[in-house]
C-alpha cells in the first residue's frame, strides 16, 4: 500500500508546540468542519488522542501541540475506506477518486460563497446596483457602498441574478445611448475624448463588446 504525506504536514508551521489542541481547534487549523476531523480521528490519523471530560458534560479528545507535530512528520498508509467516511474527509487525506474530488470542490465553493456572502451581503449589492442605475460608474458605487471593484465582479462570475441586475443597471452608465448604432463597438469603449470629446464607455453594451473580445482572443 503507498504512502502519503500526513494531512497535518502542510500546517506544521502553524502548530504551537506547547498548546493543547481540541477536535474543533484542529478543525480550525486545517479549515475543515469538526465532523471531518472526527473521521480523520476515527480514521486512525490522529492516535495519540487523551479523552478529557468537557465543562458541559460528556468527553471530548485532546492532543498537545508536540504530539501533532510528530504526527505531521510521519507518512501515512493511503488505504480508504468509501464506505465508513465522507468524501471530503477522504480528499483531505489523499483520495482522488472522481467522488471525492468533485465533494471537494463542493465544499471548497460553498465555503467561498459563504463567505463571499458575509463580506458582499444583499444589502451591499443592492446599494452597489443602485447607484450603478443613478449613474455612478462601478468602481465608485462599489466603494461608496464598501465593496471592492474586485469582489462586485468576482460575485457577477457565479452569481447569475446579481450579474443581470448589474448589466440592467449598467445601461445608465452607456455614453453613447443603447439605440445608438456605435454603442457596443470598439470605438464607444474606448472612447474619442481627444477628438470628440467623448470619454470611454463602461456601459453594458460596451461591457459586452469587451467580454465577447476576451473570449476571442482566449481561443487558441
Amino acid at each position: 500500500m503507498p504512502t502519503q504525506s500526513h494531512p497535518l504536514a502542510p500546517y506544521a508551521d502553524r502548530i504551537a508546540p506547547g498548546q493543547t489542541y481540541t477536535i474543533r481547534s484542529v478543525a480550525d487549523l486545517l479549515e475543515l468542519s469538526v465532523p471531518s476531523v472526527s473521521g480523520m480521528a476515527t480514521y486512525g490519523l490522529l492516535p495519540g488522542g487523551r479523552w478529557r471530560p468537557g465543562s458541559r458534560g460528556g468527553r471530548h479528545q485532546v492532543w498537545t501541540g508536540r504530539q501533532l507535530l510528530r504526527l505531521a512528520r510521519k507518512p501515512v498508509r493511503a488505504g480508504f475506506d468509501h464506505e465508513r467516511f465522507s468524501p471530503v474527509t477522504l480528499y483531505r487525506i489523499g483520495c482522488r477518486c472522481p467522488v471525492c474530488t468533485a465533494a471537494h470542490r463542493s465544499a471548497s465553493r460553498e465555503r467561498g460563497r459563504a463567505l463571499a456572502e458575509q463580506t458582499f451581503p444583499e444589502e451591499m449589492r443592492r446599494r452597489v446596483l443602485d447607484l450603478v442605475a443613478a449613474g455612478t460608474p462601478v468602481a465608485q458605487a462599489a466603494e461608496q457602498a464598501g465593496a471592492t471593484l474586485s469582489r462586485v465582479y468576482g460575485r457577477a462570475v457565479w452569481d447569475g441574478a446579481f450579474a443581470e441586475g448589474l448589466d440592467e443597471a449598467g445601461w445608465a452608465l452607456c455614453v453613447l445611448g443603447e439605440e445608438n448604432p456605435r454603442c457596443g463597438t470598439s470605438g464607444a469603449y474606448r472612447g474619442l475624448e481627444a477628438t470628440e470629446g467623448r470619454a470611454a464607455c463602461r456601459g453594458t453594451g460596451c461591457r459586452e463588446w469587451r467580454r465577447d473580445q476576451a473570449r476571442q482572443e482566449r481561443q487558441p
